[in-house]
C-alpha cells in the first residue's frame, strides 16, 4: 500500500518553469510563484525517502530546478551523503552558453550527481529555442557520458529540429505538416502524452474524446496505492503517480501515513478514486455539488479526473486537492 517500494520519487523543488508545456502535469510555468524548498525542507524530504525499506532513487525536479541552481547543487551533495541514487531533470531553458552550462553540470557531477535527464519535445521547443536543448546534451554527455545522459524522448531529436533551432516552434507550424490524426499520433503516443494537468484542454483536440460513462469502469488503485513513481512537493504533499493536484498526505510524517494506507484509512477523494476511479469522482461530484459533465467529452481518464477536481476545489475545502496553484491560472 502507498507505494511501500517505489523505484523513483521525484523531489518539486519549485513549480516555476520557464514554459508552461502544453502537455504539463503540474501546471507548471512562469505564472507559479517562484517559492522554492529552503535547504532544510530539502534534507528532511531526502531523509523522508530513506525510511522506505527499500529506499528509491530521487530526481531533483520541479518546474526547472536550475532556477535554484545552489539548491540544486546543496541538495545533490545532501544526497549523496544519504547514499541516495540521484538526478536531475531539465527543459534546458537555462543553457545559454556551452561553458557554463558544462560548468554547471561539472558542478553537478562534483557534488556526486549521477545523471541527467534532459526533456525533448515539441512541447519545450515552443518556448525554449531547440539550440539550447541540442547545447545541454552535448553539455551533458561530455560531462556525465552517454550511459549517465538521458534525453526524454530521444526519439524526438528530430523532430524538434525540423524547423528553425534558433527559435521557438509553436505546435501550429507541426499543425501545417501533419493533420489533425497524424499530429494526435506523433504527441500523444508518440511522445506518450497523459491526459493529467494541462494537457486534457490544451491537447485534447488533437485525440477522440469520450463520454462519461466510458469511464465507468476505470480504476486509479493502482496510481493511488502502487506507483513506482511519485513525487515530494514542496509545501509537503505526497502527489501518486504523476497525479498533479492531488496529494495522498504530507511527507514529512511519512511513516504515519503509511501506516494509515495500509489500515485501508485514506482521505475521502483518494478513497473514491481507489475504489471508483475518476468516473466515481465524478459521480460524486454531480450529486452532491452539481459537477455537470464536459459535453464534448474527455481525452482520458486523468482529464475527467482533472475536470472534475477543478470544480471541486472551489466547491470545497478538501485535504486531498492541493497544492492550491495547481488550480489557479
Amino acid at each position: 500500500m502507498l507505494s511501500l517500494y517505489p523505484d523513483d520519487v521525484g523531489i518539486i523543488l519549485t513549480y516555476r518553469c520557464h514554459g508552461g508545456c502544453k502537455h504539463c502535469l503540474y501546471n507548471c510555468g512562469p505564472h507559479r510563484s517562484n517559492e522554492a524548498m529552503s535547504i532544510e525542507t530539502l534534507r528532511d524530504a531526502l531523509t523522508a525517502v530513506t525510511l522506505w525499506p527499500q529506499p528509491p532513487k530521487v530526481h531533483l525536479t520541479g518546474g526547472e530546478p536550475f532556477l535554484h541552481f545552489d539548491l540544486l547543487l546543496e541538495g545533490t551533495r545532501i544526497a549523496a551523503d544519504l547514499g541516495i541514487t540521484c538526478y536531475v531533470e531539465t527543459s534546458a531553458a537555462w543553457c545559454l552558453d556551452e561553458a557554463a552550462t558544462t560548468e554547471r553540470f561539472a558542478a553537478l557531477q562534483d557534488a556526486g550527481m549521477q545523471m541527467v535527464l534532459i526533456s525533448c519535445s515539441p512541447f519545450h521547443a515552443e518556448r525554449i529555442p531547440p539550440i539550447r536543448t541540442l547545447r545541454a546534451i552535448r553539455a551533458a554527455l561530455a560531462t556525465f557520458g552517454p550511459q549517465r545522459t538521458i534525453i526524454y524522448q530521444s526519439s524526438f531529436l528530430d523532430v524538434i529540429q525540423a524547423f528553425d533551432v534558433t527559435r521557438p516552434t509553436p505546435l501550429s507550424q507541426y499543425e501545417e505538416h501533419f493533420d489533425a490524426e497524424e499530429l494526435g499520433q506523433l504527441l500523444w503516443h508518440g511522445y506518450g502524452v497523459l491526459s493529467g494537468g494541462r494537457a486534457g484542454y490544451a491537447l485534447g483536440h488533437l485525440i477522440p474524446k469520450r463520454p462519461l460513462a466510458a469511464f465507468a469502469r476505470t480504476s486509479c488503485l493502482s496510481e493511488m496505492l502502487y506507483a513506482p513513481h511519485s513525487h515530494f512537493d514542496l509545501y509537503g504533499n505526497v502527489i501518486p503517480s504523476f497525479c498533479g493536484g492531488l496529494a495522498l498526505g504530507d511527507w514529512h510524517t511519512l511513516p504515519e501515513l503509511i501506516a494509515d494506507f495500509q489500515a485501508e484509512q485514506y482521505p475521502p477523494l483518494i478513497d473514491i478514486l481507489i475504489e471508483h476511479g475518476p468516473h466515481g469522482l465524478a459521480l460524486m461530484a454531480q450529486e452532491m455539488y452539481g459537477y455537470q459533465p464536459l459535453p464534448e467529452g474527455y481525452a482520458g481518464k486523468c482529464h475527467l479526473c482533472v475536470d472534475v477536481r477543478r470544480y471541486l476545489v472551489a466547491a470545497g475545502d478538501f485535504e486531498a486537492l492541493r497544492p492550491q496553484g495547481f488550480y489557479e491560472g
